[in-house]
């Protein structure tokens, strides 16, 4: 295994950073997603206490994170913003960093994200949502405005963000592109990403088939085509109502 220090993947949310969380966990890397650590016994992927200590440290300017004493890294908020994964890299010399774009579906990605952010929304803020929920809420739609520039999801905001991100991302590896793992289409995951990880790590090569963990997904998508469908929300990207033709 190569030596390193800590772990981030910095890939933007909806590109598959729970999958490479997952993934790199099966490499015996535990690797946290959102506060959650690889292989705890949750259905959930996110820990809102871990997580919510993370922004409260961040927002310090404390970078010297309490859940990396408990794991070797990070996937999605709050690493794949510029200002924090670039703090990340001086307060843990020697780290590796892992990117996957969408570049080639921006498009499908953009859909990705509404059902996933207005969805999210949908449920911890909605009249059914407990008072847990509604806190973690409040710190996701903060380290959304970090990463995205703006809470509120507005599709062109959204996409210009995107690109500026991977923009910066290639000239803050300029360089230095040994210590990034760039996976330039999600796509090829499926096939490609274990030799990927594991050619980047100098380790074993795994076998299993490369994780697809979507399953945190089906609630908030479930949320926002039934707000679609009954008319309580309006698709920003040409995402329709699902049509019931019956038996």
């Amino acid at each position: 295994m190569r030596l390193f220090n800590k772990i981030f993947v910095i890939a933007l949310p909806r590109c598959a950073t729970v999958s490479m969380c997952d993934a790199l966990g099966m490499a015996g890397i535990p690797t946290a997603h959102l506060g959650r650590i690889y292989g705890e016994d949750t259905s959930e992927h996110n820990n809102p206490v871990r997580l919510t200590r993370i922004y409260e440290q961040i927002s310090q300017g404390d970078f010297d994170l309490d859940i990396l004493r408990e794991c070797r890294g990070l996937a999605d908020y709050p690493a794949c913003a510029t200002e924090v994964f670039s703090q990340l890299d001086r307060q843990y010399p020697g780290s590796l960093f892992v990117n996957v774009r969408r570049d080639h579906d921006v498009d499908r990605w953009i859909q990705s994200v509404e059902r996933q952010f207005v969805g999210l929304q949908l449920v911890k803020q909605g009249r059914q949502a407990t008072e847990a929920e509604q806190r973690f809420m409040g710190v996701m739609l903060a380290l959304r405005e970090m990463t995205f520039g703006q809470s509120k999801f507005d599709a062109e905001i959204y996409i210009e963000a995107y690109h500026a991100y991977q923009h910066r991302v290639a000239a803050y590896f300029s360089g230095r592109e040994s210590d990034l793992l760039d996976i330039a289409d999600i796509r090829q995951l499926e096939t490609s990403g274990f030799g990927w990880i594991c050619d980047f790590l100098n380790c074993a090569r795994i076998e299993s088939p490369f994780p697809r963990s979507n399953e945190h997904s089906r609630r908030p998508s479930q949320a926002f085509m039934s707000a679609i469908a009954e008319g309580r929300v309006t698709s920003q990207t040409g995402i329709r109502p699902a049509i019931n033709t019956g038996s």
